[in-house]
């Protein structure tokens, strides 16, 4: 397995893209099938965050492994220690455009990858960021799989975030009220015991929601499991135990979002996100409001 770094620039305004680093774990023997799969840190952490799941998946799945260090958080926020996050915090909208165009990015970087095999795992914030990929770039995922997720911004993490949201702004963040847009297999994992995401007002929630819609769901509860899973089992444990099966028989039947050039439409009460794929990385009209 090779280990680098790369920068590349996301969109942020008119007159300043946003640089952003992506740790990658690069299979030793590459082929036809090797696949990629993102890793997403958790609120505050940082690209490292999620190392020992890539090590552990690269080579023996076959994957380019790639963890994007979103903006505000870790060694964005705290160059010698990698933690902590910036208030007023952003909470998952504009932080999951930086993971998916790491993603472009890196697809760009290996042109012979398979991409229908593209995969994406994230916890906490990061499983936020997951599920949220998932419908503002529909069509891309072999599967999504969140561990202990936020599904939406409650009045606790608006309150940690130190600002204010307009009602399009929770609504774009609710994964609960755009599930219908998510079109592969979500694999879900949560601690009963957890006391930094209460899995009565999100985990729970969206299980319920996709079964509803009879939507193609796998779920591993740890009962007694906190915020890591533990003292039940390792984040990396449960990962060993879950990702295997999917990552062994799971691919996509649609041409990715980013080769299709796609333009995402997501309804959000009084404005509507209109979201081109045709667009470069950090150019600000991939991603516009327009009001209904």
């Amino acid at each position: 397995m090779q280990e680098y770094e790369l920068t590349f620039k996301s969109l942020n305004s008119e007159n300043y893209a946003k640089p952003i680093t992506v740790l990658v774990m690069q299979p030793d023997k590459m082929d036809e099938h090797t696949g990629v799969m993102v890793f997403t840190h958790g609120w505050g952490g940082a690209r490292f965050q999620h190392a020992d799941k890539m090590a552990w998946t690269a080579d023996r799945f076959n994957v380019v492994c790639l963890s994007a260090e979103y903006r505000m958080s870790g060694f964005d926020f705290n160059p010698v220690t990698g933690q902590g996050a910036y208030r007023p915090y952003d909470a998952s909208f504009m932080q999951t455009f930086d993971v998916l165009n790491a993603l472009r990015f890196v697809l760009g970087q290996y042109p012979s990858l398979n991409r229908r095999r593209i995969f994406h795992y994230g916890g906490s914030q990061g499983g936020h960021i997951c599920l949220l990929s998932s419908i503002f770039a529909p069509n891309t995922f072999a599967f999504v799989y969140a561990s202990c997720p936020l599904v939406r911004i409650t009045p606790k993490k608006a309150a940690w975030s130190g600002r204010e949201f307009a009602p399009y702004e929770l609504s774009v963040r609710n994964v609960l009220e755009h599930s219908g847009l998510i079109r592969c297999p979500v694999y879900l994992e949560y601690g009963t015991a957890d006391e930094t995401v209460d899995c009565t007002e999100h985990s729970e929630l969206l299980i319920q929601q996709l079964r509803r819609q009879n939507h193609a769901l796998q779920v591993e509860v740890y009962e007694g499991g906190g915020h890591s899973l533990e003292p039940t089992i390792t984040k990396l444990a449960a990962f060993q135990k879950m990702a295997p099966t999917p990552l062994q028989t799971l691919t996509s039947d649609t041409q990715d979002d980013f080769a299709a050039r796609s333009l995402v439409r997501i309804p959000c009460g009084e404005k509507t996100l209109h979201i081109d794929w045709s667009k470069p990385t950090a150019d600000i009209h991939l991603v516009q409001w327009a009001a209904d």
